[in-house]
């Protein structure tokens, strides 16, 4: 094949620049751009396509516009002819080269770039300059070779820079591979906290995150703002994952639970002891402490703070449905507070943990954690469990005002009672962290209830006057 690239093709960066304004994820200033292109890599096309000149490239542009600059990262397939396959979501335009016409099409969604991405990282191949690398984690490079073959599916990304593709391969040995496939539209030199989590993560053999198969980097030049110099930089270009990542959330199983009345006490059980198993799996990795005296005193000042001035933002428009020992409350909780000595551990947690973030694994049925949003060095675990607890509350208030709770049958006395089953589930997903590998986190502490209602009470706020919990727990409504 005669060498061609594509940003040497006439009208390749306007048809660029009119493809990223298109872009949901490409936030700049409307108006004039100008854009040029820093770095980027070739891939071989992998067998199975019929396009025979199908050319894929990714390319990393820098774009000045009237807001400030951009760096983004276009996966490209360049096809001979238009692909029906690739769909209309993932065409960029119509190029006009030498050889003739040219469609092309976002290399998310194209199933060729797709299959060279994978094996580059399966193959661990670098590119001849050495500016791009792929490698490979677990037992990903014994994988059977990738093929255009493979079957995709657009997923909602992690972030809003980001495209995620679940991507499935038939295997010629009867057996079905899947994975799903993180590419970052806005490449950045420095390692994002979350994605070096679940590397050193997968490099022990942890199974609480969903595991990392391979990564590929880039390299672009960078000017140093204060010497003026110009240096090469590399970073992440994109991550292939296992397919739990694709899994159901918990906050999608919960909603099912509630509207079919299921107890969902299993499933709660399996939530506390999968996180109570990230944060033993996070201590090992990157290790835990106590608190020292002076964190013991701010943790117990902040916490006595935090209860103080979110009971004085409610207080004044409390509603009928709101118990009336709640003061009372408020001023045992203040006084445990102050008499707590027993310092707590202090490690890396989630930090932003919800049921959003805890997905079902499709191999064994259980759960893992979707590190998104995290991670957070030097915290309390309880921290983790308080959120996912008021996220589990926040599904059940949605669901009371939507209507989407069983309905009884006429003349059933029996009535469904959304409270109590945040109770009952509550309860098993603190067991079902106690039998964890991890140590206690303070869940029967006066710190973890303080925390509890804090949150319960901006809950109230939020949810303009409803009630559900009691001190520790949703209230039986």
């Amino acid at each position: 094949m005669v060498s061609f690239r594509g940003e040497e093709q006439a009208g390749f960066l306007d048809l660029v620049g009119t493809w990223l304004s298109q872009q949901s994820w490409f936030q700049a200033a409307p108006g004039r751009r100008v854009i040029s292109r820093v770095g980027g890599l070739r891939l071989p096309a992998p067998e199975g396509d019929p396009d025979q000149r199908v050319r894929l490239e990714l390319h990393i542009f820098h774009v000045d516009h009237a807001g400030g600059q951009a760096r983004v990262a276009v996966p490209m397939a360049l096809r001979s002819r238009p692909s029906a396959l690739a769909g209309k979501t993932a065409f960029i335009g119509r190029l006009r080269a030498a050889e003739g016409d040219l469609w092309v099409y976002d290399g998310a969604h194209d199933r060729a770039f797709l299959a060279a991405w994978h094996e580059m990282a399966r193959r661990q191949q670098g590119s001849r300059n050495g500016r791009s690398r792929g490698e490979a984690f677990a037992d990903f490079a014994t994988w059977p070779a990738f093929t255009s073959k493979l079957h995709r599916t657009p997923l909602t990304p992690p972030m809003p820079a980001a495209t995620r593709t679940a991507v499935t391969v038939d295997g010629g040995d009867g057996e079905t591979r899947k994975t799903v496939v993180d590419f970052f539209r806005e490449p950045v030199p420095q390692r994002s906290a979350a994605i070096d989590t679940v590397l050193r993560l997968a490099q022990t053999g942890r199974g609480t995150v969903s595991r990392v198969l391979g990564v590929i980097t880039g390299s672009w030049p960078e000017t140093n703002p204060t010497t003026g110099e110009r240096n090469w930089v590399s970073g992440d270009l994109g991550i292939i994952r296992d397919s739990s990542l694709g899994g159901a959330s918990a906050s999608t199983l919960a909603r099912t639970a509630l509207h079919q009345g299921s107890d969902f006490l299993v499933e709660a059980g399996q939530l506390g002891r999968t996180l109570g198993d990230f944060h033993a799996d996070l201590a090992g990795t990157f290790g835990a402490y106590p608190q020292t005296s002076p964190q013991l005193e701010t943790m117990i000042d902040e916490s006595a703070a935090a209860l103080d001035d979110q009971w004085t933002q409610v207080r004044e428009n409390l509603g009928e449905s709101v118990p009336s020992d709640l003061p009372d409350t408020v001023d045992h909780l203040n006084s445990q507070l102050r008499k707590t000595d027993q310092a707590m551990g202090l490690q890396t947690i989630h930090g932003a943990l919800n049921l959003q973030r805890i997905l079902t694994h499709e191999r064994d049925g259980g759960w893992i954690v979707d590190e998104d949003g995290g991670m957070s060095d030097s915290a309390l675990p309880m921290r983790d469990m308080v959120s996912l607890l008021i996220s589990l509350a926040e599904v059940v208030m949605e669901a009371s005002r939507n209507g989407a709770l069983p309905q009884c049958a006429e003349g059933d006395a029996s009535v469904f009672d959304p409270g109590l089953w945040y109770e009952h589930v509550s309860a098993a997903v603190l067991e079902g962290y106690r039998h964890s590998d991890a140590e206690q986190a303070g869940l029967d502490t006066a710190v973890f209830r303080s925390a509890m209602l804090t949150e319960a009470l901006a809950l109230l706020q939020r949810s303009e006057g409803h009630w559900v919990f009691r001190p520790s727990l949703l209230q039986r409504t």
